[in-house]
């Protein structure tokens, strides 16, 4: 008689160390200095070539793209568009990396020239926030989406960005703290996080999730590009238990180093006593916005993991640790925050006001 072993998921609690943060911060500090002075022509021929090398050297990673880009296109992975743009998304990544580089050091001035609103624009934010629930952007990762958040702060939005982990705690931590720097927060998808993102909407303020591609693979299946995936409904759902609205947006690169901002018009996500369907609902009219802003500038979609798993994944019975998916710390959260007060004011957009620093309640 054999018996059968489910396979549970582990998950490791990370041990924080001090000097190892202090080190990757001053790593990242000296090196955005460096990038920073060294002219720009010479950057993005720097920045070309390393793109370059890393698609000829870094095999899986290619794989990858070219297995997402050929399921956007609907042809084989070795047709030659799919060649093309594969190249141009690793020489975007290379670029938009050189780029992180120097925001620390970049003013609100210079990042609201460098950003044009192209799409939409900032009238459709600030309808939203009249309402007192806060405004969520989804983005994708198409251009050099860390001008999103800076050029959000430049226009005077508080601003928590939701960052999750996936390259070395070392690297992690100077990349965050690049994004950071000019005061957004950053959070990870931890219980603490979401926490910090929920008050962050009570107090009328904005948050940024990134919901092209199912890190944890455990989220909602949606129909993505006429294939079956599954994308994370963590913003939906969140949206829904705050009354917070999501607002779409993205960037592209162009030509020039400056950059594109399309804001897109906002959805509400409907809240009934039927969970699963308003999180199912939400996510039909979210996708489709997704779809468009990545199909929109695919030679720039810098995504090194699989979307479509050449295998589907094993099925699991609870989220991973920190899972902004997890509805019963949703529900314990939404319970234990106070209600936002009623004479809470809309944040005031000033086109010469500083970076804001989240504002969090105690």
């Amino acid at each position: 008689m054999s018996t059968t072993v489910t396979k549970k998921p582990t998950f490791r609690r990370e041990e924080r160390s001090e000097f190892r943060t202090w080190l990757a911060h001053s790593v990242a500090r000296i090196l955005s200095w460096i990038v920073l002075l060294t002219p720009w022509p010479v950057r993005d021929a720097v920045a070309n070539l390393v793109g370059a090398f890393s698609y000829r050297t870094s095999k899986g990673y290619r794989r990858n793209v070219e297995s997402n880009v050929s399921t956007v296109l609907n042809t084989t992975p070795d047709d030659v568009e799919v060649a093309r743009i594969t190249r141009l998304i690793f020489r975007t990544n290379a670029r938009n990396f050189s780029d992180l580089m120097t925001l620390a050091w970049r003013s609100p001035n210079w990042l609201r020239k460098k950003c044009q609103v192209t799409v939409g624009g900032w009238e459709v934010v600030d309808a939203e926030l009249t309402k007192g629930k806060g405004v969520i952007f989804v983005s994708a990762h198409v251009g050099c989406f860390d001008f999103i958040g800076q050029t959000v702060q430049a226009f005077g939005y508080p601003l928590t960005v939701v960052t999750g982990r996936t390259t070395s705690r070392f690297v992690f931590d100077g990349v965050t703290w690049l994004r950071g720097r000019r005061g957004a927060r950053m959070v990870e998808p931890t219980p603490s996080g979401i926490r910090h993102v929920i008050r962050a909407l009570r107090n009328n303020e904005c948050a940024v999730i990134v919901g092209d591609r199912d890190f944890f693979e455990n989220g909602h299946e949606v129909e993505y590009f006429g294939h079956k995936a599954t994308l994370p409904p963590g913003a939906v759902r969140i949206a829904r238990d705050t009354g917070a609205t999501i607002v779409p947006i993205f960037t592209r690169r162009n030509r020039d180093n400056t950059h594109q901002i399309h804001i897109h018009p906002a959805i509400q996500i409907e809240k009934t006593s039927d969970v699963n369907a308003d999180v199912d609902r939400g996510m039909q009219q979210l996708v489709p916005v997704l779809e468009a802003g990545i199909l929109g500038c695919l030679e720039q979609w810098v995504m090194f993991q699989r979307v479509w798993p050449e295998l589907p994944p094993e099925s699991i019975r609870i989220f991973p640790t920190g899972s902004p998916l997890e509805s019963p710390l949703l529900e314990k959260v939404a319970q234990a925050l106070r209600a936002p007060h009623p004479q809470r004011k809309v944040p005031r957009r000033d086109s010469e006001a500083p970076y804001l620093q989240v504002r969090i309640s105690r």
